[in-house]
């Protein structure tokens, strides 16, 4: 039997899919290159001087693959490698170059979402707000978990993010 509001974590899921393969095709194409190089970019952007340890957590990564990921984002002349907070560590930072691919990540990003939207009305989306911020609040445990959830947001877009409230509200109990 069909219930109402059966078929919505089935359609939540296949939008899912949607959003992020319209997302990845766009984002991949915006730098010419795809896997976890455009996460990284904005990763890097948002938290200039963090580790490959850290940055490869954040992306799910081995510490093999950081450490390649690192090499290929250098390759490509996006990323330099500074002195660290130790004399061990060497902190990440995009360069121009990397600021600038970041940039294109982003605009391909949001052109790609913008369209997938573009049927719904002002109420529709207003709903959708509500529904996103509702369900992403309590997602988060902490700074790196936050990090990657939201490795490929535009944070200037979304000035009350519920995902940070979620780990403020939680840091504070």
């Amino acid at each position: 039997m069909n219930l109402p509001g059966e078929s919505s974590a089935n359609l939540l899921g296949a939008l899912a899919l949607l959003a992020g393969s319209r997302m990845r095709a766009s984002v991949n194409a915006s730098i010419g290159a795809s896997g976890a190089l455009a996460e990284a970019l904005v990763v890097l952007k948002d938290q200039p001087g963090v580790t490959a340890e850290w940055l490869g957590q954040v992306l799910g990564l081995t510490q093999p693959g950081a450490a390649h990921l690192v090499r290929r984002l250098r390759e490509q002349g996006w990323v330099e490698r500074r002195a660290g907070a130790d004399a061990r560590s060497r902190a990440l930072h995009l360069t121009p170059e990397g600021a600038s691919a970041a940039a294109r990540i982003l605009r391909a990003r949001a052109e790609a979402l913008t369209a997938l939207l573009a049927p719904l009305t002002a109420e529709q989306r207003s709903q959708l707000d509500d529904i996103a911020r509702t369900l992403l609040h309590d997602e988060v445990t902490d700074a790196r978990s936050l990090a990657h959830l939201c490795r490929l947001c535009d944070r200037a877009r979304c000035p009350r993010c519920p995902v940070h409230a979620g780990l403020q509200e939680l840091s504070a109990d």
